[in-house]
């Protein structure tokens, strides 16, 4: 099939735990979908394959064969080498200099657009989502880490080494705790969801009551961001003094990007807004409004994500279709 006759791409969301595909048409309907444990731990060239596997599986979800598929574009933690398609180095999987591209293309014989998974979270929200229609946006994604992205005049901030928008990464205090980057008070190491459980076992020492680790049968098991909403609600003493501080922080982060580049609109998503919704976005207005100055706050709208967990994928697949037509075809690994 001629590639401007596809029926769709793949967009794949890389996260910390999970690795979500899906197949969308060029109206940004999602056709089929997959979802896998990301098990970086297991090393970056078994995580690429899981990724290829999720998406075929996405596109057999959508009754797709691969010649039905037009490109892929993926969503990853960074820093990246864009032009390459290449991980730079990426604190939460442990992975430095990996060729995520370039295996990808192997695997899956498409085209491939790599882009940051804060960038590419945002330019969903900005194709379908909350922010359509606004030139001037900032997203932040607060998950297993804190993934940002800015758009400026309709278009993704990348900045002068193609790296804009480590949202995540500024560092709120110099004598803060350490971030899976290595520096220290980062914005992600205050206010992420592993932050967020790190400050309850600290609570939970210091005789602070929480029952949220009651039912689990390993202590190291990860809280998910649906049993922490669900503590929260009921009252749970260091699940509402965690979350109460990450909505803080986040709150003076944004307070901070309203001040530098006035958008129209913030966007909040990822795991942990959207199993608290308002909630925590109420806590993060609150806080940002008091903390920047009032010129900054005409007009604008601090927001969730509409398409929730599809933000990214979505965006993924807006990068998929900027692929040409006439891309020339990947060529196998000799080898």
């Amino acid at each position: 099939m001629a590639k401007d006759q596809a029926k769709a791409v793949l967009g794949i969301d890389l996260g910390g735990t999970k690795i979500y595909a899906a197949a969308v048409n060029r109206r940004g309907k999602i056709l089929g979908s997959a979802r896998k444990k990301t098990r970086g731990e297991s090393g970056f060239e078994a995580t690429v394959k899981r990724m290829a596997k999720c998406a075929l599986e996405a596109a057999g979800d959508a009754g797709l064969e691969m010649s039905d598929i037009h490109a892929v574009g993926v969503g990853s933690p960074g820093p990246l080498d864009l032009k390459e398609g290449r991980i730079i180095e990426t604190p939460n999987l442990k992975w430095v200099d990996a060729p995520l591209k370039a295996e990808l293309e192997q695997l899956l014989q498409k085209p491939v657009k790599v882009d940051n998974d804060g960038n590419v979270g945002i330019l969903g929200e900005h194709a379908y989502g909350a922010a359509r229609g606004a030139d001037h946006v900032i997203g932040l994604f607060i998950g297993t880490g804190i993934g940002g992205g800015v758009i400026v005049n309709g278009e993704p901030l990348h900045g002068f080494n193609d790296n804009a928008g480590e949202l995540g990464h500024m560092i709120l205090d110099p004598g803060g705790p350490q971030c899976g980057c290595g520096n220290h008070g980062c914005l992600e190491a205050f206010a992420s969801r592993l932050a967020i459980e790190r400050d309850i076992r600290i609570a939970e020492i210091q005789g602070v009551e929480t029952s949220v680790f009651a039912d689990m049968k390993d202590r190291g098991e990860r809280l998910r961001s649906k049993k922490l909403t669900e503590a929260f609600l009921n009252g749970d003493p260091a699940v509402t003094l965690a979350i109460n501080r990450s909505a803080s922080y986040v709150g003076f982060a944004v307070a901070s990007l309203l001040n530098v580049f006035n958008p129209e609109v913030v966007v909040l998503g990822g795991g942990l807004v959207e199993a608290m919704g308002k909630r925590y976005v109420n806590l993060v207005r609150k806080v940002a409004k008091r903390n920047v100055f009032s010129v900054a706050l005409r007009n604008i709208r601090i927001v969730a994500a509409a398409l929730k967990d599809d933000s990214a994928v979505l965006g993924a697949a807006v990068l998929a279709w900027q692929i040409p037509a006439n891309a020339p075809p990947v060529k196998a690994d000799a080898q």
